[in-house]
């Protein structure tokens, strides 16, 4: 009860600080309970989005982070990864469109992974952030945090370390310890 009434209440800070700004200087998103295990995940910003769709995506992206016992401590914590957002709304045909990307950093600033969607509105709005309703945000958070929990839990190689062979999961197109090159691909490459 106590880690359930923390989680809540990191959150209501969270959001009463995210009511100040939506763009580049969004806060992180609220800490997710002490059961939580494995690389801790910070979100920079999500950027797009006015206040009311900013804060209704970051209850939404907690509650499936916590759902999925992903560390998610706030933007001033070290974190293992970092991940920066953009939601935009395209108006095809008269109906509105989201798409949403979120950006994965590494503890290194390097970028770790790209997701990226786009949620068709399911009616014309005046509005056209209207299309964003509680269910298609729940859909793209629930969407985002199971393609970070599929990143998370894939194997990462060692820094620097090159791989030894081809890997099993790819099927080979073609494998030059097979098969001679034929001639004129051999001279094509050995040509300056």
């Amino acid at each position: 009860m106590g880690v359930g009434l923390g989680v809540v209440s990191a959150l209501a800070l969270g959001l009463a600080q995210a009511a100040c700004t939506t763009d580049g200087g969004a806060p992180g998103m609220a800490a997710v309970s002490a059961s939580a295990r494995g690389p801790t995940v910070a979100f920079e910003s999500i950027d797009g989005p006015p206040v009311g769709v900013f804060q209704k995506l970051v209850v939404d992206l907690s509650e499936e982070a916590q759902a999925r016992q992903i560390q998610v401590v706030s933007r001033e914590a070290q974190a293992s990864y970092r991940v920066r957002g953009f939601i935009a709304v395209n108006v095809v045909g008269g109906r509105p469109h989201v798409a949403w990307v979120w950006d994965v950093y590494d503890a290194d600033k390097h970028r770790a992974l790209r997701i990226s969607g786009e949620e068709p509105g399911s009616h014309k709005a005046s509005d056209a952030w209207g299309a964003a309703d509680d269910p298609m945000l729940r859909r793209i958070a629930r969407t985002s945090i199971e393609r970070i929990v599929a990143f998370l839990a894939a194997p990462a190689p060692a820094p620097g370390s090159q791989p030894t062979g081809p890997d099993p999961a790819r099927p080979a197109v073609a494998s030059a310890q097979d098969q001679a090159l034929p001639t004129s691909m051999a001279l094509a490459a050995t040509r300056p």
